[in-house]
């Protein structure tokens, strides 16, 4: 399920790009283990947990973080290893997911749009840890 009537609205206007990033970060930094609750049904080993929480890790530092990598990031938040706590908010009321939306509409040209998919696939993380190739390696290593 998408956003909700006045998810939207919520994100506060007129920050820049890195200030919309750092809260998504803040947020998955300080609540990475409720992964483990709110996805209680898989194993602890799980390659989508594995994965998200490898992303975790590397994600970049707001004050070092490239554009390209906060497109990345909101597409990962919206369908990919971060998509878990779309509908998470953080101490402001605000949906994780509805930074990524507002990032993505506003600073580049929405989630499906040419400039956010070339910018996302030039970020630093792309290579590793996008949701498929990822998972991908997690099930070769399993099948080997």
């Amino acid at each position: 399920m998408g956003l909700l009537k006045g998810d939207l609205e919520k994100v506060p206007k007129g920050l820049p790009l890195k200030e919309y990033y750092a809260r998504i970060f803040n947020w998955h930094k300080r609540n990475k283990n409720a992964v483990f609750t709110r996805l209680s049904n898989r194993k602890r080993d799980d390659p989508y947990i594995s994965c998200y929480l490898e992303l975790i890790e590397a994600m970049p530092q707001p004050k070092y973080v490239l554009p390209e990598d906060i497109a990345f990031i909101s597409r990962e938040v919206i369908a990919g290893l971060m998509e878990w706590a779309y509908h998470e908010k953080d101490e402001e009321g605000v949906k994780t997911a509805a930074y990524a939306h507002y990032v993505l509409d506003t600073f580049f040209d929405g989630f499906h749009g040419d400039k956010t998919s070339r910018s996302a696939r030039l970020s630093r993380l792309f290579t590793k840890y996008n949701m498929s190739d990822c998972i991908k390696r997690y099930q070769t290593k399993v099948t080997q």
